[in-house]
């Protein structure tokens, strides 16, 4: 699979680990639909499953699971130092590098937002020239992987998001 096509993916994995507002709510079948013509990877699989689900479910009943999931449990909540490094000095410096990538980049995330967000991580990775979004997808990997193994321990649909995201870091590519 090409580069692109792994953007294309980490863009649209961004959408689906949005919360679900209505914006993100009503454009579920466009992101359905823009995973339809992408190369054949575990990645896209992954994100066709979660997708089928995802865009069939009662939009306040999807923001009720998006609550329940990311903000009711710390182990799954979607910044992906947290983890890793708690509220520690060290995530402090992550946060940091993460944020240097981004300057570097000429990337201004949304300022309300903690740069290990991975719905960031992910849009940025997508949306950077490809050796700064692998740099950032290095320094996410560690949380992807303790994000997705709570998720797992949930039983959350969630984490083939999280799978597809891990393939993408595992291949080093963005």
């Amino acid at each position: 699979m090409t580069v692109p096509a792994y953007r294309d993916l980490l863009g649209l994995a961004s959408l689906m680990l949005a919360y679900p507002d209505e914006v993100v709510c009503g454009s579920r079948a466009e992101v359905i639909a823009a995973l339809e013509p992408l190369p054949g990877s575990p990645a896209k699989a992954g994100l066709a499953e979660f997708g089928a689900w995802w865009a069939g479910q009662d939009p306040e009943g999807l923001r009720e699971e998006y609550v329940a999931t990311f903000d009711m449990r710390r182990g799954a909540a979607l910044y992906v130092t947290y983890l890793t490094y708690q509220d520690s000095r060290s995530r402090g410096m992550a946060l940091y590098d993460l944020k240097q990538v981004y300057r570097e980049a000429g990337y201004a995330p949304d300022p309300g937002e903690l740069p290990d967000y991975l719905p960031t991580v992910c849009q940025f990775a997508a949306l950077a020239d490809a050796p700064a979004g692998a740099t950032a997808l290095r320094l996410a990997a560690d949380g992807v992987r303790a994000i997705h193994a709570a998720l797992v321990a949930q039983s959350s649909r969630y984490a083939l998001v999280l799978a597809a995201i891990g393939a993408i870091i595992e291949k080093g590519v963005a």
